[in-house]
């Protein structure tokens, strides 16, 4: 029985697609290992700023990431928003690309959303080391009492 030509390029064509599919399958990486996380805990500003309907912008960030010569402080994880007072947040921690938890957060207190420009620096920042880490509920408490620090200004701490 004589397949036409056509019908030979259409198959072949199926099983090359189908094993370049596998092949490809084959090299991905599964998902990387997390554990929940519920953080919960007060935003404070200093008594005198007024911080009223002022978003929160609150970045989590691994306290060191990778190893040797390439490891460093303060890798992302991920972002919410909130306001200043009681906030909470459940997140999944991704263990395999980090150690330790910073909880850093600014307040918006011009409504530019924007964290300072270098015409207007009235926005304030801080951040808690969670020393209490890895654990499934933390609390982490920040007062945002600095004006236009980035994360990696308060950590790693300076020598002192």
């Amino acid at each position: 029985m004589m397949y036409s030509k056509k019908l030979l390029n259409k198959a072949f064509m199926i099983l090359t697609a189908i094993g370049l599919a596998l092949w490809l399958s084959g090299c991905a990486e599964g998902e990387a290992p997390t554990s929940p996380v519920n953080l919960s805990g007060t935003i404070s500003v200093p008594d005198g700023v007024a911080s009223d309907g002022s978003k929160v912008t609150v970045n989590l960030y691994h306290a060191w990431a990778l190893e040797g010569p390439l490891r460093h402080p303060v890798e992302f994880i991920e972002s919410f928003e909130t306001a200043a007072g009681e906030y909470s947040f459940s997140f999944d921690y991704p263990i395999e690309n980090g150690e330790g938890l910073l909880v850093y957060a600014w307040i918006d207190l011009d409504g530019d959303g924007v964290h300072c420009t270098p015409k207007i620096r009235a926005d304030r920042a801080g951040l808690t080391v969670v020393e209490d880490f890895p654990a499934t509920d933390i609390t982490a408490d920040v007062m945002l009492d600095v004006p236009c620090a980035g994360p990696d200004w308060f950590y790693p701490p300076a020598p002192g």
